[in-house]
């Protein structure tokens, strides 16, 4: 099978040909379809989470699956040979034609949502609903969305709207049309607005990180709690503004993914899709992409 790998830190991806791996206890081997653009998968090959993900090369990025399944290993009885599947492995591998998965971390594809959609929901929902269950946020407040307009921002508007959350979204004007239908009272530029221009709010999901996590603690009310996604919590500035900080570790289930497509095929929430592109493009596949579209960057395996 084709798989696309990297052989040391920093190294660029390049296409190789490798055996179809077999999966073991508790697992299940998908021929998979579409995986998906995750700000991880290029970190871990970077090396910047080394400490927590070491990495033995060569090695294939890629946690998002959306597929059938080709096999399955001893003791898994939920799923079957030929099932639609979609899911996420946090071990990687899934920037291949074939990848081995854990049975706990996948579920079964309802025919309503389509194998891209599916590869670009997988793990980003499990983050947006995670981090707002940390967020505590709750109908008549009002949210901060750091990076609204990425994968797991756009599902986060859309569950803290359906919430009665009032919402207040960052991200370039570009994007403020699009954002707006999916539920964001007021999308505020960087670029051409100050952090400290706004108000403080009762809660704030931070999806950019860097220099941004100090200024945004700030924008939350004493009592209020902050949300990282890409940065441990800054205790310290946290205890000074008498506010929590929180830290999301996204932790994807089959009940999970079952919970969240319930909603997407009952209209409750529409996946925001930014493009469909091929995978075997190992150059570019990393690549800043500038683009007025919202949501995941999803990978073709079979085009």
């Amino acid at each position: 099978m084709k798989a696309l790998r990297i052989n040391d830190y920093g190294a660029p991806l390049h296409v190789d040909e490798v055996p179809i791996p077999s999966p073991g206890p508790g697992q299940v081997l998908v021929e998979n379809e579409f995986t998906s653009m995750n700000g991880v998968d290029p970190g871990r090959g970077l090396g910047f989470l080394r400490q927590v993900f070491p990495l033995q090369f060569p090695w294939t990025p890629g946690g998002d699956v959306a597929g059938r399944v080709a096999a399955v290993g001893e003791g898994v009885t939920v799923f079957k040979v030929g099932d639609e599947v979609f899911g996420y492995t946090r071990e990687a591998g899934a920037y291949a034609e074939f990848v081995v998965v854990n049975a706990a971390n996948l579920a079964h594809r309802p025919a309503a949502i389509a194998a891209e959609v599916a590869a670009g929901i997988a793990l980003v929902s499990q983050t947006a609903t995670q981090m707002l269950r940390l967020s505590k946020i709750k109908a008549g407040q009002t949210l901060l969305i750091l990076g609204a307009s990425g994968g797991v921002g756009s599902l986060a508007v859309q569950l803290a709207r359906n919430a009665g959350v009032h919402v207040i979204a960052t991200a370039r004007q570009s994007k403020s049309a699009a954002l707006q239908q999916l539920g964001v009272a007021r999308v505020i530029d960087l670029t051409r607005e100050r952090m400290e221009d706004i108000g403080q709010c009762d809660a704030v999901l931070n999806l950019v990180g860097g220099d941004t996590v100090v200024s945004s603690y700030a924008r939350v009310k004493p009592g209020g709690v902050a949300v990282t996604a890409n940065r441990p919590p800054i205790a310290e500035e946290a205890a000074r503004l008498g506010i929590e900080a929180a830290f999301v570790e996204t932790n994807v289930t089959t009940e999970g993914l079952n919970s969240f497509a319930i909603l997407v095929t009952g209209g409750k929430i529409k996946p925001q899709i930014a493009s469909i592109e091929t995978l075997w493009s190992p150059a570019s596949l990393w690549e800043k992409r500038e683009s007025d579209g919202i949501g995941k960057i999803v990978f073709s395996i079979r085009s």
